[in-house]
């Protein structure tokens, strides 16, 4: 995974085995020193001690509460209006008697030394023995580096009925569980003078696969944690705001989206008026100068306030919200989303020309980065990977993530020390919000539980434009992660054919010729695509068999010294899902559906 904020190491297998399966993305924990005054002065290795690590996943999705909305949000409380009722989420699995038999929790393991279980073939360092009712469940491995560095991989995508029953549901399908998981990472070194010290700030989390490495999603994890920070802290908050590091990035973003939603790229891709990467257009974007004033002005007033006070239905940007019902006659401005309260308030400033603009910042190499710039790069490098919202539940983690409450300090999981005792049947605002609350702390699985049951389910329902009278392609959920529309590698190809005639290329590279990336799965292959079945269960079944057949969007160059097209192109890469999928969708009868089955597995 990444270590250095805006630079992703590009696989030359394009993320895949030569069997066509998608590689296991794995993390590094590295140890970190810090002097009496708490500043980070040296990166700690095998070759200063004895470096000890010990984690401890677990995965409790269906021993917990059904996932509905997020329940900090007005709609949950019963706000909005009489006809919406506050929420009382109801335990997964609630008919199973012995909850013992629902939480997969393999317990703690521990490594030590250099290069330990680099072949991946000691079980020892295996989290295989959790169990689903009376299967056992494999979460994920410890291995070290040269340099005794934690080496974490987790699950292999894999998901399974006990109950042989087909899922019906984006988030909550009863006798289902899959392989991610979340839990706490600790480190112990004994120095060579034999004092030891001990590290108990570490956290990691198995998520389903990013389908577009190193596209952001427009608000990401990063983003969102360091508004909790500032909110914890208000130190941290910028003295002065900077065009390049704090909104450059946020419309960048919106541009750059269009590789993934063709809404975009008809908004704010290339060609566009609104193409927020175009050089001249972030001239004056970039310049505080008076005459600019009524560009920024325009601009800020397009984006949709986080008060949340009104609708602001056609407002950037256009995703859908925590409250989505996709209900016309919603009132609840949170159908949609909005950006961070500070994000907001940089914007406003940028508007009223109190900004400099700053430098496009340029990644260090590893060796010229100081022990600080390495600890807090990691953090950026990886949460900037991860999806800050909207929270439906989500990607990664979901809404208490946006809670202080959750934190021990800055960017750190608070621990708890116990489990939470029993807190009933039914999840509410309150009992999650409350002082000592649900989200007052956490052990081993406790961030992935609020996640969507089997991870596959939610995936193939983040769809977009789900009432085509509001457009073929807007709004969307988070097309970053599970992209929309894409362009295909044979339209690459082309356009990158010196013998394709201008009119092919230009063909090739127009929106029309965008197809949706779940094509095969929910829809065919047309443009406007049309969906294979009436029911949601046949996609959601087809998906599970075949995600890792789906294409990844990667980054490829463009043609050289054409303003025609962009220098930089995200296509559409290793598909091998079968065109005849396109004429039906898979149905409850395949085989293959629900088994536990190795040969599954191994996908």
């Amino acid at each position: 995974g990444p270590e250095i904020p805006d630079v992703r190491e590009e696989d030359k297998g394009d993320y895949r085995d030569k069997q066509g399966r998608i590689k296991r993305q794995a993390v590094r924990f590295r140890l970190f020193g810090l002097n009496s005054k708490g500043k980070i002065v040296k990166e700690l290795s095998a070759a200063d001690g004895e470096i000890t690590w010990t984690v401890h996943v677990a995965n409790k999705k269906v021993a917990w509460f059904n996932f509905d909305q997020a329940l900090d949000i007005p709609a949950s409380q019963g706000y909005i209006g009489s006809d919406v009722p506050a929420i009382a989420s109801v335990l997964r699995n609630r008919d199973t008697k012995d909850r013992n038999q629902l939480a997969i929790d393999p317990g703690p393991r521990s490594i030590s030394g250099r290069s330990v279980n680099a072949s991946g073939k000691d079980k020892k360092y295996f989290f295989d023995n959790g169990m689903f009712f009376n299967t056992a469940v494999y979460l994920g491995e410890l291995r070290t580096d040269a340099n005794g560095n934690l080496i974490f991989l987790g699950g292999y995508g894999h998901s399974a009925s006990n109950k042989n029953i087909p899922p019906v549901t984006f988030a909550n399908n009863d006798g289902w569980h899959d392989d991610t998981s979340d839990g706490p990472v600790d480190a112990t070194i004994k120095l060579k003078n034999g004092k030891t010290l001990s590290a108990n700030d570490g956290w990691v989390l198995t998520s389903p696969p990013d389908f577009a490495p190193g596209l952001r999603a427009f608000v990401s994890g990063y983003d969102l944690m360091n508004e909790v920070a500032m909110e914890m802290h208000t130190s941290l908050k910028p003295k002065k705001v900077e065009f390049y590091k704090h909104i450059f990035p946020l419309l960048s973003r919106l541009s750059l989206t269009e590789w993934v939603n063709a809404g975009f790229f008809q908004d704010y891709g290339f060609g566009s008026p609104s193409n927020f990467n175009a050089k001249e257009l972030l001239k004056q974007l970039s310049s505080p100068s008076e005459k600019n004033k009524a560009l920024r002005t325009n601009l800020f007033c397009q984006f949709r306030n986080p008060n949340y006070k009104v609708m602001q239905a056609t407002y950037i940007p256009p995703f859908y919200g925590d409250g989505v019902t996709l209900n016309s006659a919603s009132t609840d401005p949170r159908e949609w989303m909005a950006i961070l309260t500070e994000q907001y308030n940089w914007l406003q400033e940028w508007k009223d020309g109190n900004f400099i603009t700053g430098k496009l910042s340029v990644p260090k190499a590893w060796n010229k980065m100081s022990p600080e710039e390495r600890a807090i790069g990691l953090i950026k490098a990886n949460m900037d990977e991860t999806l800050g919202g909207p929270f439906h539940p989500g990607c990664e983690f979901t809404w208490p993530m946006r809670h202080k409450q959750m934190y021990s300090a800055p960017f750190k999981i608070k621990r708890r020390a116990t489990p939470l005792g029993d807190i009933g049947t039914e999840l509410t605002t309150y009992n999650c919000l409350k002082p000592d609350g649900v989200l007052d702390g956490s052990i081993a699985g406790e961030i992935t539980r609020w996640m969507a049951v089997p991870w596959q389910t939610d995936t193939a329902s983040c769809l977009s434009a789900y009432q085509t009278y509001s457009g073929e392609y807007l709004p969307t959920f988070w097309p970053a992660r599970v992209p929309n529309d894409v362009l295909l590698e044979e339209n690459y190809d082309i356009i990158m054919n010196p013998k394709a005639s201008a009119e092919e290329k230009e063909k090739a590279f127009s929106v029309i010729e965008r197809k949706k990336w779940l094509r095969g799965i929910i829809y065919n292959d047309q443009n406007p695509a049309q969906k294979l079945n009436t029911s949601r269960t046949p996609g959601l079944v087809k998906f599970i068999n075949d995600w890792y057949q789906l294409g990844i969007i990667l980054r490829k160059k463009g043609p050289a010294k054409n303003a025609l097209f962009p220098e930089v192109m995200w296509v559409e890469t290793g598909r091998s899902l079968s065109k005849s999928n396109l004429l039906k969708a898979a149905g409850p009868s395949e085989k293959t559906l629900y088994s536990l089955s190795e040969e599954y597995h191994k996908h």
